[in-house]
């Protein structure tokens, strides 16, 4: 059987977009021969995992930040970020160059909100497709401000990236209200869960004194690390599992609070206070959120600032699945710890509201059955 020649395309900010592709990816590895353009973030995790696999070659592209503001991009802004001074017509070109060497024209280009791969898919007629989240800004129906935050940047983005798709499929933990007839059709589908993620069972060794915490970046997450491990600490009968940079960490290895336990980001035992623990504190990432309520767990989010993560929290709090709050609060966590029974009971009822995963499979299916 003639192995089919897919371009996968992996936006490198942040590791969502990269752990949401991987499933999906490692589907294909048995049918097809994969080129991956990447950068930042994917573009080291895949270059790592994939280091054996003659199947798939990894291929560094690079993408300019577009800076969001009130009115949609800021591209004067943009111009001057230190970050974007780089040829990108070389390192592009030269990630084009690689990528015909080995497919030529693939039978299908898809991208998870990285352009170059869609450039490559228009320059050679190719069918593209999109997964990713935000594509369901294109046609849901969404306020369109939320806490003094806007969209508007996810949609020019969008139509900049990619003004065309054979299809665009987008991930969502929560059902999207559509905006009605007329405007662009967006498959959404349940989130994409790691294998890590759909293994847990929650149905053993449950830990009703444990709550998972988890802060991805200082510089964003304004509140100082210490500030947040004496709010836990004033839960005394809870065991609070911080996950946090090595940065925080190395300040606090003496730190007097009996009930609170540091880690990396990274660390293995994140799975394991995963599968015990009753609560999640977290930024509102679609990731983690969506990883929580796939496996029922209530979440005290704290959205940073951009329109989707409000959107996420807005969710959250609306439906009882957890709270949302600006930050940590001694009040509000005692309020998300004391209902956490009540919100435990709101996922598992809810029938309109929670997509419930994992999606992936309904995605490989339907683009084995539309492309492949």
């Amino acid at each position: 059987m003639r192995k089919h020649k897919i371009l996968y395309g992996v936006c490198g900010i942040g590791s969502g977009h990269t752990y949401r592709q991987l499933p999906i990816i490692e589907h294909f590895l048995h049918t097809s021969r994969i080129v991956i353009f990447a950068y930042g973030e994917s573009y080291k995790y895949y270059s790592y995992h994939f280091r054996n696999k003659k199947s798939v070659t990894i291929v560094r592209v690079a993408v300019p930040f577009y800076v969001g503001s009130h009115d949609g991009l800021d591209f004067e802004e943009t111009a001057r970020l230190s970050a974007n001074q780089q040829d990108y017509l070389r390192i592009n070109s030269k990630a084009f160059v690689k990528a015909f060497k080995i497919l030529g024209k693939p039978d299908l280009v898809i991208t998870d909100y990285e352009p170059v791969s869609a450039q490559y898919a228009y320059a050679y007629n190719v069918p593209l497709v999109t997964i990713d989240q935000q594509s369901k800004y294109l046609s849901g129906n969404f306020p369109s401000t939320l806490n003094g935050f806007i969209y508007r940047d996810e949609i020019m983005r969008l139509r900049m990236f990619f003004p065309h798709a054979g299809a665009r499929i987008a991930t969502s933990f929560f059902s999207v209200p559509a905006k009605g007839r007329g405007v662009e059709v967006v498959h959404i589908y349940p989130p994409i869960l790691k294998d890590s993620i759909v293994k847990i069972d929650r149905n053993r060794h449950r830990d009703k004194r444990s709550i998972l915490v988890y802060i991805s970046s200082q510089r964003e997450f304004m509140q100082p690390i210490g500030d947040v491990a004496s709010i836990c600490a004033s839960q005394k009968n809870v065991d609070f599992h911080i996950f946090t940079s090595n940065i925080h960490v190395k300040n606090l290895k003496k730190h007097p609070f009996h009930n609170i336990h540091f880690y990396k980001p990274g660390n293995p035992r994140f799975y394991k206070v995963l599968q015990e623990c009753t609560g999640i504190i977290s930024t509102a990432g679609h990731t983690l959120v969506s990883e929580a309520m796939y496996l029922g767990i209530p979440v005290y989010a704290i959205p940073l600032a951009v329109y989707e993560q409000h959107m996420n929290a807005h969710i959250i709090d609306k439906h009882r699945f957890g709270i949302s709050y600006p930050g940590f609060d001694k009040k509000r966590l005692s309020y998300f710890i004391e209902n956490n029974p009540r919100f435990v009971k709101a996922i598992k009822q809810d029938k309109n509201v929670l997509l419930r995963g994992p999606g992936q499979q309904r995605i490989i299916k339907y683009l084995e059955r539309q492309f492949l």
